[in-house]
């Protein structure tokens, strides 16, 4: 359910449908089809979206169209309805009071759905230039995509913080001590040798370890990437490391080394030129 044109596009003509098809082919007045068409979607809907889940803001724009489209058909066939009743030919099916209710909805659903897919997605690129302001520092592309970094939810999650603070402990008894940095200058686009120095709980080089890292961007986490160093003397560990846009970062170093894990975080900043 990422596609949000899709989806409530999909779900609308569908509801559209069903309804249609119900009112036509049995008995039932306009308001009973509406209310056998919503309970039917929400049947469907809710165990999709538990299964698929994309957030709140997500659920309630879906839920919102699927229920006012069938509500809208019925306020339609009802007016119809009575105006057949009352041998009435030509004039208006629908009342502007309730037209303008529902007109309001779908203006909302569609003002809502267009901002849900500008976060996620960014604004299409034939727009971009056109909308936006250009770009202080020069630069040729410019993306309205608001992604962010997944924020760590420890604190949430208590057996998980737990955990957490279980490995932290473990962590600063064993006494390894991790050093980190790059050797020269990072720039943009540039390959630039990362390097991690490891030392035991005694001062000694640690040798045979397993080292992994990623840079993480907090800005966008679609330029996130992970690296793995190779051993290049006792106890260091080497990478080459080319990242795609300048300013800080966040690097994070995973070190394993028979059954014992160290973690450590740290900031780095590349340069543009």
């Amino acid at each position: 359910m990422d596609n949000l044109v899709l989806t409530l596009g999909g779900g609308v003509a569908l509801s559209f449908l069903a309804f249609a098809l119900i009112y036509r082919f049995t008995r039932l007045r306009g308001y009973q089809v509406s209310l056998v068409v919503i309970v039917g979607m929400l049947c469907v809907f809710l165990p999709l979206q538990i299964v698929f889940w994309q957030g709140v803001d997500v659920f309630a724009i879906h839920l919102a169209l699927f229920v006012i489209t069938p509500y809208g058909m019925a306020i339609v066939t009802a007016q119809w309805e009575a105006s057949r009743g009352a041998g009435r030919r030509g004039g208006g099916w629908i009342h502007w009071a309730p037209a303008t209710i529902v007109a309001f909805f779908l203006v909302i659903a569609t003002v809502d759905a267009t901002i849900i897919s500008l976060a996620n997605h960014g604004m299409p690129s034939g727009l971009v230039g056109r909308i936006l302001p250009e770009p202080r520092s020069g630069a040729e592309h410019v993306t309205s995509h608001f992604p962010g970094t997944v924020a760590n939810d420890y604190f949430k999650k208590e057996p998980l913080f737990n955990e957490h603070l279980a490995r932290l402990a473990e962590q600063e008894a064993r006494g390894w001590e991790v050093r980190q940095g790059w050797i020269g200058t990072p720039r943009l686009g540039r390959e630039t040798v990362f390097q991690v120095k490891v030392l035991d709980g005694q001062g000694n080089p640690l040798s045979g370890a397993r080292v992994e890292g990623r840079f993480a961007r907090p800005s966008d986490e679609r330029q996130d990437r992970t690296v793995w160093f190779e051993a290049a003397g006792p106890g260091i560990y080497q990478a080459p490391v080319a990242l795609a846009m300048p300013g800080a970062w966040e690097v994070r170093l995973r070190v394993e080394r028979e059954g014992n894990v160290h973690e450590q975080r740290g900031i780095t900043s590349v340069r543009e030129g």
